[in-house]
């Protein structure tokens, strides 16, 4: 998907040229892109050109151009300029020199075919899909030319109510246009509705194949069916409606049962997996053994006890519940109450605390909680190891930012303390609920993170972590260190 693509205010045009081979410039990929910039603006239609190069050897790079035309261009001049530039492409071609183009046409974005004779082909698509005010734009790629396999056609609507308008729009094109291989969604995003964004993930889709996985293209018509009928009950936020899986997030948390009943009812045979309110589903992407709805059962039984009051969000897969609170008793006590529900299998890790907002990337727990300024406290663990977990969060109170994890692989807490003097205090705190093997880490709240240092509870005393390569211990770390290790192993 291109960039940024506008379908109202001005249509746009987009030709990406790649350009490699000798040239008799050094920097043939900077020359290219000039070259294309200057000779492409002089086409009738032409809005302005961009391009940029890639110098990889001498002589030799690659360069990229973009072509906006005039607003809504017709069916017959946007022909013209299609062919005008891939003529330029043919003409500019010569022994070692490569072109590639992809076109945009009123925010749909297509690769130009080798011959002109399928590029037409293409295009009647194209013009079929753009000639709709009610489409935001989309993607169209055509099948191998042997009509065996491949094939892409994406619709963005600009409307929600036009999702399944949309779908049935693309679904006629391709029939009508044998493109029975043909990859074919129908999508509609709130975070921009007059722009496409190749980064946005749309809040509702429909499509004849699951993103990620390997499985072929299939009729999604059962699961439409059960969409609308929900959507027809209640309100529906987001939905990814494919052949066979049905997911839904509803506005309303109370609504998912009764809807979950009604999508059952129309596709019998899909997987329906909705949540709803402060619950979220999430499944793995890129991963074709996908879960069933069955597999969320134990993580679903586990979000009701954590849906209470002060929980801003609950998110589940089968095998972890991440719980998002900010206030640190009430972390606690929902911690403790997700505890006693017993936790089972599939569900292998728990987490409560606030939401992660790491400023440098990392999402460790740990190392997040510790270099936080704010009255943080977050715990985490196995289900076999919660309620130790919850134990040292207890202790870690009044030591904030501070974190628990407790997993059978993994055990570490962070914690805050105000000054030096508040060392004894922290270790009698710690002292009985500590497992042993944990790494601690401890920070000096106003003195940044030179002050912070990293033990491990070994057999019961402190040892120091070995310094990395090129680190070193600053006279803040190196005190504080001495005054845990002496505090803790007398």
């Amino acid at each position: 998907m291109l960039w940024g693509r506008r379908r109202t205010g001005s249509a746009a045009l987009t030709g990406v040229l790649l350009l490699t081979g000798c040239s008799g410039n050094v920097n043939a990929g900077s020359a290219g892109a000039e070259k294309a910039e200057r000779e492409l603006s002089a086409v009738d239609g032409v809005r302005s050109v961009r391009g940029s190069g890639t110098n990889n050897l001498p002589f030799a790079g690659e360069a990229s151009v973009t072509v906006t035309t005039e607003d809504d261009l017709s069916d017959a001049d946007l022909r013209r300029v299609t062919h005008e530039v891939g003529r330029w492409i043919r003409d500019a071609s010569g022994p070692g020199t490569t072109y590639r183009g992809s076109m945009e046409a009123d925010g749909f974005g297509f690769f130009l075919e080798e011959r002109a004779s399928e590029t037409d082909r293409l295009l009647a698509v194209v013009d079929r899909l753009r000639g709709d005010d009610r489409w935001l734009g989309g993607d169209v790629d055509a099948p191998t030319a042997s009509s065996t396999g491949g094939g892409r056609i994406a619709l963005t609507v600009r409307d929600a109510d036009d999702l399944v308008a949309g779908w049935e729009s693309v679904r006629r094109i391709v029939t009508s246009s044998d493109w029975d291989t043909a990859s074919t969604s129908a999508s509609w995003s709130s975070a921009q509705q007059d722009v496409i964004r190749s980064d946005d993930v749309p809040d509702l889709r429909i499509a004849n194949d699951i993103a990620g996985t390997d499985d072929t293209v299939g009729d999604p018509t059962p699961e439409i069916t059960a969409y609308e009928r929900v959507r027809a009950a209640h309100e529906v936020t987001r939905a990814s409606v494919t052949p066979g899986r049905l997911q839904m997030h509803l506005a309303d948390l109370d609504d998912v049962g009764d809807a979950t009943a009604l999508a059952q009812q129309a596709a019998p045979d899909a997987q329906v997996i909705v949540d709803g309110g402060i619950v979220t589903k999430d499944q793995p992407r890129g991963d074709d053994d996908l879960p069933d709805a069955a597999d969320y059962a134990e993580a679903d039984r586990l979000a009701a006890v954590a849906a209470r009051p002060g929980v801003a969000a609950v998110e589940l897969t089968p095998s972890w519940v991440r719980v998002t609170v900010d206030d640190p008793d009430e972390v606690l006590a929902t911690a403790t109450a997700l505890a006693a529900a017993a936790p089972a299998d599939p569900v292998g890790s728990i987490h409560v605390g606030p939401q992660a907002d790491p400023a440098d990337g990392n999402d460790d727990a740990a190392d997040r909680d510790a270099a936080d300024d704010t009255d943080r406290l977050s715990v985490s663990g196995s289900p076999a190891m919660l309620g130790r977990s919850i134990d040292v969060g207890t202790e870690l109170r009044g030591f904030l930012p501070a974190s628990s994890e407790q997993f059978d692989t993994n055990q570490s807490v962070a914690a805050t303390l105000s000054d030096a003097g508040q060392v004894p205090a922290f270790v009698a705190a710690l002292r009985p609920v500590l497992p042993d093997g944990t790494g601690l880490h401890v920070s000096l709240g106003d003195r940044g993170t030179d002050s912070t240092t990293e033990l491990t509870l070994r057999d019961g005393e402190l040892t120091a972590e070995p310094l990395r390569d090129g680190e070193e211990r600053g006279s803040d770390r190196t005190d504080l260190e001495r005054a845990l290790r002496d505090a803790w192993n007398g």
